[in-house]
């Protein structure tokens, strides 16, 4: 738009100024034809015979060169004047336009010329006979005067349009410089690498990065206390269940059947709610970055005592960092490995590695189980997606490693193991050292 309208501004200071140059000259032209008329009709006189007489010789003496350009000429009834210029030709007079502004007209003269002509009739003082005097100059010198100073009007005013391009430019490029941070502040937020918009803002901006943190807070705190209430909410309901699971057993085996399934369909619902408000935490947990090693260790240590009277083999290679909430990654890779040592026979495996070029954190899990059949890994990561429905467990285990996972923008993918199991490979996002 500067562009645009820079261009129409100095194409009409263009033609301002090239129109105003013109008149002027065509002024400056028509004044001095007017000062030559002036000078002829004071040296025009009739002789005592009747004729027509010029007293004294113009000054300037280009009218005494053939075609030169500048001619005069005088016309009475039975008498005609005129300049050597003109040599064998007479003034024209039928004009081709009037100069706007000047009593000069233009006229096509001796060798095509575009002559500048000014003419009047007169009445000397010696007779009454009318006398029709007329003063010309060539053109020529006033348009190569026009075409010179238009290129060079040109060239200046594309100079002048190059120098305000340039400093719009400058004044775009520094002025929204600070949109390009907060830009690149927000896409850093959304990589989980900061969880504010911190550092030193312009004035004008200002105010947008203050309302900005001021909605983030306010997310995180509404985030935060839904989150508690869900948990709260979730823990408050469980106890009257168990109450409800131990008189059950104390009533008749079918309707103890009936309210053993109840009370169960009710502990899935409130595992649900309480993952979900686990897995928010996702969103609340930009920003952090944490490593994955001590939290897979403290796992593996609780699992191993968990399952000790099996002596299950738990090998762990974890290097990588995890951009999120520890809480998340806990319950993620918990789920994981209390998953592979429930089916293992003997070895439980897990691998994590940073890719830092594509800043995600990859980790294997694996185990020498039975495995699972390709058709029935998709069930296995839905909700309440139990295979052995003899097993312990609500059937959210994978679900909420699935649902955590996609919090954050990771994968989970169930495969075959090298050790003839299970092979579970968890992407996450790693952030940036």
């Amino acid at each position: 738009m500067a562009a645009i309208w820079l261009a129409a501004a100095l194409g009409a200071s263009w033609w301002l100024l090239s129109t105003l140059f013109e008149r002027h000259v065509n002024d400056t032209y028509v004044r001095q034809l007017e000062h030559q008329f002036t000078s002829l009709t004071a040296a025009l006189d009739w002789s005592p015979d009747g004729r027509l007489l010029l007293t004294r010789a113009p000054a300037d003496p280009r009218y005494e060169f053939p075609y030169s350009g500048a001619y005069w000429q005088a016309r009475a009834p039975g008498a005609l004047l005129r300049s050597r210029s003109l040599w064998d030709t007479e003034m024209p007079e039928k004009a081709a336009h009037k100069v706007a502004g000047t009593p000069a007209e233009v006229r096509q003269g001796p060798n095509q010329q575009s002559l500048l002509v000014v003419s009047r009739s007169i009445v000397l003082a010696s007779s009454d006979t009318p006398v029709s005097v007329s003063v010309a100059l060539d053109r020529t010198e006033l348009r190569a005067a026009r075409r010179a100073f238009n290129t060079m009007l040109g060239w200046s005013l594309g100079a002048l349009g190059m120098g305000l391009m340039l400093a719009v430019a400058a004044q775009v490029r520094f002025g929204l410089a600070p949109l390009k941070r907060l830009r690149q502040a927000l896409g850093a937020m959304q990589a989980r690498r900061e969880s504010r918009l911190g550092g030193n803002w312009p004035t004008e901006v200002e105010p947008l990065i203050s309302q900005i943190n001021t909605l983030l807070d306010h997310n995180a705190q509404a985030l935060e206390r839904s989150r508690q209430q869900a948990a709260d909410l979730a823990h408050a309901v469980k106890t009257p269940l168990a109450v409800l699971a131990n008189e059950a057993s104390s009533l008749p085996s079918p309707a103890a059947d009936a309210v053993s399934r109840q009370v169960d369909a009710m502990r899935r619902q409130v595992d649900r709610h309480l993952a979900r408000a686990r897995a928010a935490g996702a969103a609340a947990a930009r920003g952090q970055r944490i490593e994955a090693g001590p939290a897979v260790r403290e796992l593996t240590r609780a699992l191993t005592r968990l399952h000790g009277a099996r002596q299950l083999d738990i090998g762990v290679e974890s290097e990588g960092h995890f951009a999120g909430d520890r809480q998340d990654l806990v319950e993620m890779l918990g789920n994981l490995l209390d998953n592979a040592c429930q089916w293992a026979r003997s070895q439980v495996r897990i691998h994590l590695r940073e890719d830092t070029a594509a800043a995600l954190l990859e980790v294997l899990v694996e185990d020498d189980g039975p495995g699972m059949p390709p058709e029935a890994r998709e069930l296995a990561t839905t909700r309440f997606g139990r295979l052995d429905e003899a097993a312990a467990g609500s059937g959210l285990g994978l679900a909420i490693v699935t649902e955590i996972a996609a919090m954050y923008e990771g994968s989970l993918e169930l495969g075959n193991s090298a050790l003839g199991g299970l092979a579970a490979h968890l992407r996450l996002p790693a952030g940036m050292a």
